[in-house]
């Protein structure tokens, strides 16, 4: 044990507070299910892949790291049978369900890359070291405590009813003991997942989770013996100082909800609440570890077949992380670009080497690693092993999971920081301008990895759009210009080409006179029409000119000033109905392989023979809040209409921006642009709901003839 004692000076045991990165190594995305398993630094708790011990080793100066090696392996099937029998008939078997993990640890000494074998009943090791050890192991681990915040900022639970007028039936000397150790099922006697019944002091099983684990039902079943009077419960566990799990069984309710006298409440039943700590999982960190284990990446075609399988470097796989395919597809996307790869997967090991002390929380680290992952074969499962099914599933380590890289991106976003499904272009957009910032701050050390940083990322993606507006009484004109890094295109439904045969399906439809097994007619719109929509001439009604010092009407259209190395678009086919209901359109818009430009390439500026409006003496441009736009923009509204909006009403939130659109919308101006004084603070334009979006690479600036790659 001497040179394990020569090594603990570096040694620090995390609280269940603390993020203990034990889930994915900082660099790759080895777990402890990898053949060489994840070590975990035991002074920063960073957890690091077999390729990357020497490099952690040299960055932290630390020397002991706790190995953990996980394998899964099919239950007994003793177990299996006493699961089905306790299930009952007509269960449901979860794919995974009939598999367990067997779990090794070891201390690993660095650089020797010594293995000692642990066990958290070995007494020989140090007692701080032990204690490091141990609490790494029963640690919840940065990936569940992160995703529940996000879990838990999607999802507020409201306050009962019933909990500030609470029925508590006399204790008659009964107290709930504060030893978790104590805590039994008073009807089926087991000891997890046990529920106590505020009103009546009962402990009960909780309810089965949708994967087959969990309780068996005893508490409810107590709710529902007790005539449905006593409908709230706590999670033995999860009492702490701050609070607890509380359920409601009421039918009005049936949910998570909040007990503002909870304190009172268990001291009834001889609970403390200042003197509890937590020893079991929340139902936010359950439902995210059954998110992260559960296989969301198995896809099927719509009549159920399995979709064809292929694997290699370019063709690996991304975990879904629970609605988070937007993502995904953006990063597939990026990575799939030469210029990207060789500006984040080429350098990837010196900007590994020059990451801050948390690489968990540097965007750069993170860009790299998931291109690493994505071009890399160490990801790339041989497709004959893939289609034996021989990866467990749960324990797919043969994938990119790209949960650092979304925590770090989306930190303190509205939308991007929650659970919640978002918009594939409005988010690379946002990535854009997140990695625009990274490479700002870290010039210097990119600059040294990488070479050059010119252009930037997003200017690889942005043009320069200019947009001329001319009065159409003096004829005088102005040219504006502003960045554009996405072209959001309108599908003009009036310029289909098979407009007859659509309108008579839709009239069948209407009627319901469609015979059985009649295909259905899809409007198809040329995606040349799409961008003479965009490109096209626009009238505002109410121009306010500087040259008559009135308003008037001008006429307004936007060209291509300077194009980008990739031109990014998107197609939208959502819209508002009558209603006020958002919808899509049925409606096909098919993309040619290539594409000329030169139609919407701008002359620049004022030219020969044209005379510029005079300079307005406007008050400079206020700003706007772009979150409250683009949550406007989801419910079908204009951009222009909703930075309108967002102006009238300052800082009041989307709800009185809302009425404020509701009260304004037949306005003559709503959908007009605004003028240069009142334009939105920011650079970047986008459409926020989309169909799908593509990215152009420029062939030949001279020609403006591009052609495109799919995301």
């Amino acid at each position: 044990m001497d040179a394990v004692r020569s090594r603990m000076s570096g040694v620090r045991v995390p609280s269940a507070s603390s993020l203990v990165y034990k889930d994915e190594c900082m660099f790759s995305f080895d777990t402890p299910f990898s053949e060489e398993g994840l070590a975990v630094n035991l002074g920063t708790w960073h957890g690091v892949g077999e390729p990357y011990w020497d490099l952690d080793h040299k960055r932290s100066g630390v020397g002991l790291y706790l190995l953990q090696k996980w394998k899964s392996v099919p239950k007994p099937q003793e177990e299996l049978d006493a699961e089905k029998e306790l299930a009952g008939s007509g269960a449901i078997i979860i794919p995974g369900s009939e598999r367990t993990i067997e779990k090794e640890h070891a201390i690993l000494l660095l650089p020797e890359r010594t293995q000692i074998p642990y066990s958290p009943t070995d007494d020989s090791i140090p007692t701080i070291v032990s204690q490091a050890c141990n609490a790494i192991i029963s640690h919840e681990g940065s990936a569940v405590i992160e995703s529940a915040a996000a879990f838990v900022d999607d999802f507020v639970p409201q306050e009962s009813k019933y909990a500030r007028e609470l029925v508590q039936l006399p204790a008659d000397g009964k107290k709930i003991s504060s030893d978790p150790k104590k805590w039994v099922c008073d009807e089926t006697g087991v000891t997890e997942n046990l529920w106590l019944n505020l009103s009546t002091g009962f402990i009960g099983s909780g309810r089965k989770h949708f994967d087959g684990s969990g309780g068996n039902g005893a508490a409810e079943r107590h709710w529902e013996g007790t005539g449905c009077k006593y409908p709230l419960v706590v999670k033995l566990g999860t009492i702490t100082p701050n609070g607890a799990d509380v359920f409601s069984y009421a039918k009005d309710e049936n949910d998570m909800v909040i007990d503002p006298l909870l304190a009172v409440h268990l001291k009834h039943w001889g609970i403390d609440i200042m003197q509890m700590e937590k020893t079991e999982k929340t139902m936010a960190e359950l439902q995210v570890t059954l998110n992260l284990e559960h296989d969301w990446s198995k896809i099927t075609e719509d009549n159920g077949r399995e979709m064809e399988t292929l694997s290699g470097p370019g063709l690996v796989g991304m975990a879904n992380l629970g609605n988070s395919c937007y993502m995904n597809s953006v990063l597939q996307c990026l990575f799939n670009l030469p210029e990207i790869q060789a500006r984040y997967v080429a350098p990837a090991d010196a900007i590994f080497a020059s990451a801050p002390a948390n690489p968990a929380d540097d965007i750069p680290t993170q860009l790299a690693k998931v291109g690493v992952g994505l071009t890399g074969d160490r990801y790339a499962a041989p497709v004959a092993q893939q289609a034996l099914g021989d990866t467990p599933v749960g324990t797919d380590d043969v994938c990119v999971r790209p949960l650092m890289l979304r925590t770090v991106v989306g930190r303190g976003h509205a939308e991007y920081s929650t659970g919640r499904q978002q918009d594939a272009a409005a988010y690379l957009v946002h990535l854009l301008e997140m990695v625009a910032r990274a490479e700002h701050t870290n010039r210097d050390r990119l600059t040294e990895a990488c070479g050059t940083l010119s252009p930037s990322m997003l200017g690889m993606f942005e043009a320069t759009m200019e947009t001329r507006t001319q009065c159409l009484e003096s004829k005088q004109v102005r040219y504006t210009t502003t960045p554009q890094a996405l072209l959001g295109l309108h599908v003009p439904m009036d310029a289909a080409e098979n407009t007859s045969e659509y309108k008579a399906y839709q009239e069948q439809k209407r009627a319901k006179t469609v015979s059985d097994g009649t295909d259905p007619v899809v409007a198809k719109v040329s995606f040349e029409a799409c961008l003479g929509r965009y490109f096209g001439d626009e009238v505002i009604p109410d121009f306010m000119s500087s040259a008559l010092n009135r308003k008037t009407s001008a006429s307004l259209h936007t060209r291509f000033l300077t194009f980008p190395r990739f031109l990014l678009v998107t197609v939208n086919r959502y819209y508002m109905s009558e209603t006020w209901e958002p919808k899509k359109l049925e409606v096909e818009v098919p993309v040619p392989l290539t594409l000329d430009l030169e139609a919407y390439r701008s002359a620049g500026g004022v030219q020969p023979g044209e005379e510029a409006l005079p300079d307005d003496d406007a008050a400079p441009a206020p700003t706007v809040d772009q979150a409250v736009v683009q949550q406007l923009m989801t419910m079908g509204f204009s951009e222009n209409g909703c930075i309108r909006a967002v102006q009238a009403v300052g800082s009041a939130g989307v709800e009185a921006a809302s009425e404020w659109i509701f009260a304004h919308m037949e306005d003559a101006d709503f959908n007009d642009p605004l003028p240069q004084s009142a334009a939105a603070a920011g650079t970047l334009m986008f459409v926020l709901v989309t169909w799908c979006w593509l990215v152009f690479r420029l062939q030949c600036c001279t020609s403006m003839r591009v052609c495109w790659q799919c995301s």
